[in-house]
């Protein structure tokens, strides 16, 4: 016989001698497997079951109030903004802190009520740092920008110095054509570009009404340019600005500085920084790093600036430059300057009495040991009544104590030390002459504050703290503060 289902001989399949023969039926080997079949199908239909069982048990547990679904609406948010990597006001998120933003999208995937906390927060996403050849994020810029609702918008783009020329140049045409659809909120711009790339970008009529806040920074500034940047226009007015690397003078005309109050300008030259002091007549605090004299036959006009409080001078390429400059202005309103030029101090008297300004804070950071030429013919500078020693080697511990004790600074009254310019100071045993001046009477001018601050308040504070000066220290009627200590 042959077995209607499988189609053989029953002879020929009977897997038992004694099993019986087909007979208008299934072999017996069929029959097994019809019922392994049923197993299966029970077993299936059994884990389906489970399955279904399992979501109808989870959403339950979604439903049901956990802690997290009772905390209030701000608390919640404020969980998720410690998830958030630390920006500087640029936007741009520090090196040390990059690993952290995949963090916070993957604890934006932890379940539904997460993810709608997340993206429904438009202060979440009103800061972004886009960088280009590491990890290409101006894919989600647009996400980002509806993301952000009405916010103003924090922007900082960063291009790789080895990422590929052309292609870097049209992902940051674009980006900036995505930022044209939001220009009513774009409050603060940064770009960390190399040159090549930033003069090679397509005119872009974006309007910069809201812009206050613009940096530019460049690097690998090959050739001269003397054209204007050509994303900019005449609708940038910005209150501050931080140009490095590239010459400013281009755009000085394009843009309007009627509205500038703070600018940091560093590997300028001398031209870009009095041309500016020229333009933006508002402007209250100038920091000036790295400054370069530019053609050899620029001479400076001089300038009266009269909203210029706060003056910061570091790093030139040689005292000359500094020195051209200081002759050149005046400054009526001048209260604060900072600088680490020690020579700058022979000209400073002069400097105030041309100015009539009232200067009273000085900071020095002082890298200059060349004490005879200092000192030479130096007059005593009246007015200032607050000194801070920013840094300070070894070597000019006794520079200090020259500018200190020997009546250089008359009307001193409050004396701030960062820790390391204390140290020093300390082993030359400075430290107790200038207690004595703490301890004079009002008539003998008498130091009213004396700081010594470490604002980090890193290792080295608590190791200075645990040693014997440490010690030595409390004895001397000390009261310790967040970023310091101060005698009393």
């Amino acid at each position: 016989m042959t077995c209607w289902l499988c189609g053989f001989e029953t002879t020929e399949l009977a897997t038992d001698a004694k099993a019986p023969v087909c007979k208008n039926g299934p072999c017996q080997i069929c029959i097994s497997v019809t019922e392994v079949d049923e197993e299966i199908n029970q077993a299936v239909a059994t884990l389906r079951c489970l399955i279904s069982k399992r979501r109808d048990l989870r959403s339950e547990h979604n439903r049901v109030p956990t802690p997290m679904y009772r905390l209030p609406f701000e608390l919640k948010n404020h969980i998720f903004e410690l998830l958030l990597p630390s920006w500087d006001e640029w936007g741009e998120i520090p090196l040390t802190e990059r690993t952290v933003m995949p963090s916070f999208l993957a604890a934006i995937s932890v379940c539904k009520e997460w993810r709608n906390i997340a993206l429904s927060s438009p202060s979440f996403w009103s800061i972004m740092h886009i960088t280009l050849g590491i990890s290409d994020s101006f894919s989600r810029i647009n996400d980002w920008i509806l993301r952000s609702g009405t916010l103003p918008l924090t922007i900082h783009i960063q291009v790789a110095d080895d990422h590929n020329e052309e292609h870097s140049r049209r992902v940051l045409a674009s980006i900036l054509d995505a930022l044209g659809q939001c220009s009513n909120r774009l409050q603060s711009l940064s770009l960390r570009v190399p040159s090549h790339v930033l003069y090679g970008l397509p005119y872009n009529n974006i309007h910069y009404h809201r812009l206050t806040r613009l940096r530019i920074t460049s690097f690998q500034l090959w050739g001269q340019f003397d054209q204007p940047l050509s994303f900019l226009n005449a609708t940038v007015g910005p209150e501050k600005i931080y140009i490095c690397g590239l010459p400013l003078q281009p755009e000085l005309q394009q843009i309007s500085w009627h509205r500038l109050t703070s600018a940091k300008l560093q590997s300028l030259d001398l031209g870009d920084v009095t041309q500016l002091f020229q333009y933006a007549s508002q402007m209250t605090d100038c920091q000036i790093l790295s400054l370069k004299h530019g053609t050899t036959n620029f001479s400076v006009p001089p300038i009266i600036h009269r909203g210029l409080k706060t003056l910061r001078l570091r790093s030139a390429e040689d005292w000359g430059t500094v020195q051209i400059l200081i002759a050149s202005l005046t400054l009526p309103c001048l209260q604060e300057l900072d600088t680490d030029e020690p020579l700058i101090l022979k000209h400073l008297p002069a400097f105030v009495h041309r100015s009539s300004c009232p200067l009273t804070r000085l900071t020095l950071f002082i890298d200059d040991d060349e004490d005879d030429i200092l000192f030479r013919d130096m007059q005593p500078l009246s007015g200032v009544t607050d000194l801070v020693v920013d840094a300070l080697d070894e070597g000019q511990a006794v520079v200090i104590k020259k500018l200190l004790l020997e009546g250089y600074f008359p009307n001193l009254r409050h004396l701030t030390l960062r820790l390391q310019a204390f140290l020093y100071l300390w082993e030359k045993s400075v430290i107790p002459l200038l207690l004595d001046r703490k301890r004079r009477g009002p008539e003998e001018g008498r130091l009213d504050k004396f700081l010594v601050v470490n604002e980090d308040r890193d290792s080295e504070f608590d190791h200075v703290w645990n040693s014997d000066a440490g010690e030595e220290l409390m004895e001397l009627n000390i009261s310790l503060r967040e970023d310091g200590f101060e005698f009393l």
